[in-house]
């Protein structure tokens, strides 16, 4: 049936295999992510026959002593178009570690260097950001389009053979590249001038980006200079002038602003150690890897406090016979378009669900307090 369900389709996916269908199928998943949905979960069912169908033809031909020709392979989409990520965000995510002037560039650089090298980009997608951010619109869409048409350039007039060996989406990019490529000479010219290329078409947007913070930084740097110079000034006010009346007025207010404050996050707290303690919360995105970003924080943050806190991440899709078994599921950003159909999962038994936004997912994983206070206040609607 497999076999007769491609044999159908076959003019499809060679035409998809041309230089228009390609751009079209890889620019439609950059421009899907760009707005938020996950990319891939949209295209690739429409292109996984023929993904898989492709690679197994390559590798025929191959033994065979023949040109594999086919570019449009599961390889392909794992190690060239996403590069780093949807967007082919290896080569941006170093210029955010290693080039950025900005000190939040930096950050988020060296947070998602790590994750980014093993196609899991979201903690760049979100923290830059890249997701809405009309700075990037143009690299993110178009890297993807250019690096697989230089490999197919390479496999129709160089005569290098296209993928043939199926390895998992997390190996890094370079090393997934040669290797699924059967290292052959030509996937080490093609691997440096999709780098090279990629750099080209990120660096004039990152540089805008970066003058663009540097400038946000610069302003808060000179608004946080003059309050220090007005209190600097206030200071030698109360000095010289005797003014120690204004000084007993403003330390009398801030006194009580830190004992009204200091109550609240105690009481916070011990909400959230009580709320907490003996419940389960479940994680949920595309592959089960940017989950775990938000599950492990909230079971470092539990355990430091001493919450009996139970945590798990998962992909969407393989959380329907678990659902019984947790009190709170949430929803990473890439997935949260799944949040109707969760809800009525969750209303059959008894559960909570939400979906979080971008910024707040990152927040919330590198924030343990935050992570905690969020998980109790859902679990108390």
């Amino acid at each position: 049936f497999a076999q007769g369900v491609i044999q159908v389709f076959q003019p499809l996916f060679t035409a998809a295999d041309g230089y228009i269908g390609l751009a079209v199928i890889y620019g439609a998943m950059s421009l899907f992510w760009f707005v938020g949905v996950h990319g891939p979960s949209i295209v690739e069912p429409a292109i996984a026959a023929a993904l898989v169908a492709n690679m197994t033809d390559n590798l025929a031909a191959f033994q065979a002593g023949q040109h594999a020709s086919a570019v449009l392979t599961q390889g392909a989409q794992y190690f060239v178009v996403c590069m780093g990520g949807t967007g082919a965000t290896l080569v941006l995510v170093f210029m955010f570690c290693f080039l950025a002037k900005s000190q939040e560039m930096r950050a988020v650089g060296k947070a998602a260097i790590v994750p980014v090298c093993f196609a899991v980009n979201e903690p760049l997608l979100f923290a830059a950001p890249i997701v809405l951010n009309p700075v990037f619109f143009v690299p993110f869409v178009f890297a993807p389009i250019a690096n697989i048409w230089i490999l197919k350039i390479f496999i129709d007039f160089l005569g290098m053979n296209g993928f043939m060996y199926t390895l998992p989406w997390t190996v890094p990019g370079p090393i997934g590249t040669i290797m699924g490529l059967g290292f052959q000479p030509l996937a080490f010219v093609m691997l440096a001038l999709i780098l090279v290329v990629d750099f080209v078409l990120y660096y004039p947007f990152f540089r805008a980006y970066d003058a663009q913070k540097c400038a946000e930084e610069a302003e808060i740097s000179q608004e946080e200079l003059a309050a220090k110079n007005a209190e600097k000034a206030a200071k030698l006010n109360d000095a010289f002038q005797g003014k120690a009346d204004a000084k007993s007025v403003a330390a009398g207010a801030a006194a009580e602003a830190v004992k009204a404050d200091a109550p609240a996050v105690v009481a916070t707290e011990t909400t959230a150690a009580s709320d907490l303690n003996g419940k389960r919360v479940l994680v949920l995105c595309q592959g089960g890897g940017t989950s775990g970003l938000l599950a492990n924080a909230l079971a470092k943050a539990a355990k430091e406090r001493g919450i009996n806190l139970e945590t798990a991440a998962e992909a969407y899709g393989n959380h329907v016979d678990m659902l019984p078994d947790f009190d709170l599921v949430v929803l990473a950003p890439q997935a949260a378009t799944y949040l109707a159909d969760l809800q009525k999962d969750c209303e059959r038994v008894g559960n909570k669900c939400v979906a979080c936004r971008g910024k707040q997912y990152i927040e919330l994983s590198q924030n343990g307090d935050k992570s905690l206070a969020f998980v109790s206040e859902q679990l108390s609607k």
